[in-house]
């Protein structure tokens, strides 16, 4: 059973490659339905805007793609890191 997900939100750039890793490893069809979203927080006025990205995993699977799927491995899972 899959206990949870650790998201590095610093890493994350918004590539959405979790997303659609998710989507095709589970046959979902294109369009706007999908387990996997990440949510894009922006704050801040000109000269300093700040944008940062949260990605919200569906937290049911066991061996998720979406982990996979990471380029810059800022989603990880329970099972990769020893916590049970």
């Amino acid at each position: 059973m899959q206990m949870g997900f650790y998201i590095d939100q610093t890493r994350c750039t918004g590539c959405y490659t979790c997303v659609v890793a998710c989507k095709d490893w589970y046959d979902v069809p294109p369009g706007p339905a999908a387990w996997m979203r990440v949510i894009t927080i922006e704050r801040g006025k000109y000269p300093q805007p700040f944008v940062a990205y949260l990605p919200s995993p569906c937290y049911h699977c066991s061996k998720p793609a979406c982990v996979e799927a990471c380029p810059v491995n800022a989603i990880t899972n329970a099972r990769k890191t020893g916590w049970w």
